[in-house]
């Protein structure tokens, strides 16, 4: 009875014990089962990492060739010193060691492996030590016992500033980068190509990384040999730059340089570009821009001095001119003009214009650039005199015929007032096509004057355009209207040669421009190389063999020295090679920008190498023929001859005094 009174006394205390005891029971069944089977995984692989180490090995990057397969880029040795933050047993001692060898602060050491993500895992605490430091660490590894030297691939520019811009340079990832690429397998401390071929074509030529694992035990020491995962090099980019012609375009450039600021009165003249062209698919033989930068000094840290200079606020050494420059084309743009009146009908080969130096109209709002020379003017010529005279009343003439509405609409189907499409980054610029529309648009004086379409007849006022731009224009001039899109590569194969992907060359556009109507045009081109402004600068040159066209173009740019451009294409009758030069600050289109495409046109024909096979004397004979002292007018003999310069005074008045013509924007 007293048993049975406790019994139930007990028996709610009891369930309330077994309900307890069954909710912890529960609790530890839910808990097992989300430990074992629901984040089994994860907790997997923590107990992996724990018992690994791992150094990631970067993939060699991919190579460069030229379009006769000659390497222009590829990769060198080069060792980096590594640390596992876990390995480390005397912290104090290790860094203070590193610190004396390597020559970087004990902060900097400690900032890095305090930031390491997994403290088993290797970090860089250098790159690119050299062999001197590698043997000093060596030397010392038994009070170094947790520091790793490896070998790495760094990036080789075999030719050091020799199309730097064109092929970019490589650097560390930054943060805005990695949170944009952090899905294709980036990590903060790995490199990326920046700019040029090395950032437009990253994704194939980075390869992909290997490791090196470690099974450690708990206190991260190594237990075992590491298992080592083979890095994939990257793809391999075929080019269509030309080794020699690059060379010789980037050589003619520097030395025209050097001589125009040492012995002219230009002594400013300190940038240009060489755009060289295969007219017949669009092929990129050459591309130059001056003042550049050798890609190689970014693989490691940069010196104080050298990044001055990269950041040069007046020089602008990173800029591409090539293809970022925007210039106004000065006479070279005269093609546009007599293509647009010669269509349009608003004139003909047979008609003849009268050039006493001063337009009918304007008169000495505009003059053509003989005035003040012995001649005063050009006399009685045509359209074909009018490009090889580089006649400016010829030009304003027709463009006071056709208008400027229709000088823009020509201008741009003739591939101006947009990006060629070349695939490179940073992107080209579009240069500007202007016309009253847009003036109204953009500026605050809206109306549109008379005279300044004269001025854009002649390719100045708001008119822009880069040297690329410049070279598809004479492409399609050579070929017979077709407009192609630049190419650089032209295919991307693995680092066993198989085919990754090819580029074909690509037709924009066919102008089929009436074929009577272009050999005007060519015909004048012709002339200007034979007798016109650029003869002087052609002596010597086995024209009858490989006769070239082209024209010479001065572009005023107050208060700054003239532009001076050429553009030209070879051999006239059946072009091969399209070269387009701007020398910034340059002087005339003849003296300052003619001799640097000669030196090209010898490159590309094989003569430089005739040159070197004869006698010293005669080998001086044949070089190519310094510039003189630019004239302030032709002779009057010259006048007679038809062989005279176009002066640097082309455009007497230049720009309206509300055009712009910088060079960058």
């Amino acid at each position: 009875m007293v048993k049975d009174n406790v019994s139930k006394q007990l028996e709610p205390r009891f369930r309330v014990l077994a309900g307890v005891v069954l909710l912890i029971f529960l609790a530890l069944v839910a808990r097992l089962w989300m430990l074992q089977i629901v984040q089994g995984a994860t907790s997997m692989l923590r107990s992996i990492n724990n018992q690994t180490a791992r150094i990631r090995i970067a993939a060699p990057r991919g190579l460069f060739y030229d379009r006769n397969n000659q390497i222009l880029v590829d990769s060198r040795i080069s060792h980096n010193v590594l640390i596992a933050p876990k390995n480390i047993q005397d912290r104090e001692k290790t860094v203070s060691t590193l610190s004396r060898i390597l020559k970087i602060s004990e902060e900097e050491i400690n900032t890095k492996i305090d930031q390491a993500q997994n403290p088993n895992d290797y970090i860089i605490i250098k790159k690119n030590i050299d062999l001197e430091t590698v043997m000093k660490l060596r030397e010392e590894q038994f009070d170094l016992p947790d520091v790793e030297v490896d070998t790495v691939h760094l990036r080789n520019y075999r030719y050091g500033e020799l199309a730097g811009h064109l092929f970019g340079y490589i650097r560390e990832i930054d943060q805005k980068e990695l949170e944009q690429l952090k899905d294709e397998g980036y990590q903060m401390g790995d490199l990326i190509g920046k700019t040029g071929l090395e950032r437009t074509y990253e994704k194939y030529l980075r390869g992909v990384e290997g490791r090196k694992v470690f099974e450690v035990d708990i206190q991260g020491q190594r237990k075992s040999k590491p298992t080592v995962i083979e890095p994939q090099n990257g793809d391999n980019l075929h080019l269509t730059i030309d080794l020699k012609i690059q060379a010789a375009a980037e050589k003619a450039l520097v030395e025209q340089l050097e001589y125009l600021q040492k012995n002219t009165k230009y002594k400013n003249a300190k940038s240009g570009a060489v755009v060289v062209l295969d007219p017949r698919n669009g092929d990129i033989l050459a591309m130059v821009s001056k003042p550049g930068y050798d890609p190689n000094i970014f693989v490691g840290p940069i010196p104080t001095e050298t990044a001055k200079y990269l950041y040069d606020r007046t020089l602008i050494p990173m800029v591409n001119r090539a293809i970022q420059g925007e210039f106004a084309p000065g006479s070279t743009f005269k093609t546009v003009t007599t293509l647009a009146a010669l269509m349009e009908n608003k004139a003909t080969d047979k008609e003849h214009f009268f050039c006493n130096g001063y337009d009918p109209v304007w008169k000495n709002k505009f003059k053509c650039w003989t005035v003040g020379s012995n001649a005063g003017g050009h006399g009685r010529l045509n359209v074909i005199g009018g490009l090889k005279n580089s006649c400016n009343i010829v030009m304003a003439e027709l463009g006071r015929r056709i208008g400027p509405n229709t000088l823009a609409k020509y201008a741009k189907l003739l591939g101006f007032g947009k990006p060629t499409g070349l695939e490179l980054l940073p992107k080209e610029k579009s240069g500007l096509i202007p016309d009253p529309d847009w003036k109204r648009k953009h500026t605050s004086d809206k109306e549109w004057y008379p005279l300044e379409t004269l001025h854009f007849s002649i390719g100045q006022g708001y008119l822009t355009v880069t040297p690329l731009q410049l070279a598809v224009h004479y492409a399609a001039l050579a070929n017979g209207g077709k407009i192609y899109q630049p190419r650089v590569v032209t295919r991307i194969t693995s680092a066993t040669g198989e085919l990754r992907k090819s580029f074909k060359p690509v037709l924009v556009n066919d102008l089929k421009i009436p074929r009577e109507t272009l050999k005007v045009v060519q015909q004048g081109l012709e002339e200007v190389v034979a007798s016109g402004t650029a003869a002087s600068y052609y002596r010597g040159f086995p024209l009858d063999k490989y006769p070239i066209a082209g024209k010479t173009g001065t572009a005023q740019r107050p208060p700054y020295d003239n532009t001076a451009v050429f553009a030209s294409y070879a051999p006239a009758d059946k072009p091969e090679i399209v070269v387009v030069v701007l020398v910034e600050q340059g002087g005339s289109g003849s003296s300052g920008a003619s001799p640097i495409a000669r030196k090209v046109f010898e490159a590309y024909f094989g003569l430089d190498e005739k040159a070197k096979e004869t006698s010293p004397k005669q080998t001086a004979e044949r070089q190519l023929v310094k510039p003189q002292s630019t004239k302030v007018a032709p002779s009057a003999a010259e006048t007679k001859t038809g062989s005279k310069q176009e002066n640097n005074n082309e455009a007497v008045n230049g720009p309206s005094e509300n055009a712009s013509t910088n060079s960058f924007n």
